[in-house]
């Protein structure tokens, strides 16, 4: 059990310390900082990548996504990672964050609608929803 435990928290740290570094390419940030619920207006210049940060518990079967289309146009959708949260106690059902990497390709302005749903739960009410109004210039 001990080696499970060690080699859970080797493979965390190593996914931790790969999503930082994903951060430090030679592409430019909008204004360096991570979007989240509260903070959704996003300004950014063509070539900007930036992040949207989104509290989610992977164990509960609930996950984020983008409800409708994303203009392509303006932003496009680079990746998303799900990172848990700290778990010293190694108790089951600890909740983390989302993070959605997106990169602004042209002028304009989109509007990004997010669900949180349990994907298998068809035709359910999402639990949460953010919506997001990125301009690029």
């Amino acid at each position: 059990m001990k080696k499970y435990v060690t080699a859970t928290v080797i493979v965390l740290a190593a996914v931790l310390a790969l999503s930082a570094l994903a951060g430090c390419g030679s592409g430019s940030s909008a204004n360096g900082k991570t979007y989240t619920i509260t903070n959704n207006k996003i300004s950014a210049k063509v070539g900007d990548v930036f992040v949207i940060q989104l509290e989610s518990n992977a164990t509960t079967g609930f996950q984020w996504g983008i409800a409708g289309s994303l203009n392509p146009a303006v932003v496009k959708k680079v990746s998303s990672t799900y990172v848990a949260g700290a778990n010293p106690k190694g108790l089951a059902g600890v909740g983390g964050v989302e993070k959605w990497t997106f990169k602004a390709v042209g002028a304009g302005t989109a509007t990004l609608a997010m669900t949180y749903t349990q994907t298998f739960n068809k035709g359910a009410k999402p639990a949460q929803t953010a919506t997001f109004t990125i301009t690029v210039k």
